[in-house]
């Protein structure tokens, strides 16, 4: 329901700005036609496709810069962005007011903490990882 909204304002955005009115001296605002006889090239009202597409999108960073193993996940996190969309991750919250986030099946972190990317696949089968949810769940 949320891209459809999204993509129902985005094609009135589009037409409006189609059916803009004329300038003063009666031509079209905003162009003219290109050296090819098309319409000249004006700035774009629709993302490009390695631009975010919601505003939670546009917020957050890029995913590939975040997840990585060995660095911190920042506090304050709450999700990143891949080719656009809002990555698909998995979070528990934590007894204390973090967070435990496992992101691609291959990464996992406590926000605040160290980012691991075990070596053995599923991570949550591994001890490190079930001593990481207990100490976040408290189980």
């Amino acid at each position: 329901m949320r891209r459809l909204t999204l993509a129902t304002v985005t094609t009135v955005l589009l037409l409006a700005g189609c059916t803009s009115g004329a300038d003063s001296d009666g031509g079209p605002t905003g162009g003219g036609a290109d050296s090819d006889g098309g319409p000249a090239a004006t700035g774009s009202a629709t993302p490009a496709p390695s631009e975010p597409t919601t505003p939670e999108a546009a917020a957050a960073p890029d995913c590939d810069e975040v997840w990585t193993a060995g660095a911190v996940l920042p506090a304050d996190y709450t999700s990143c962005v891949t080719d656009g969309e809002e990555a698909v991750q998995d979070v528990t919250a934590c007894t204390d007011g973090t967070s435990l986030v496992v992101y691609l099946d291959t990464f996992y972190a406590i926000t605040g903490d160290t980012i691991v990317e075990p070596a053995v696949a599923p991570l949550q089968d591994t001890d490190e990882f079930g001593a990481a949810y207990s100490a976040c769940t408290g189980e």
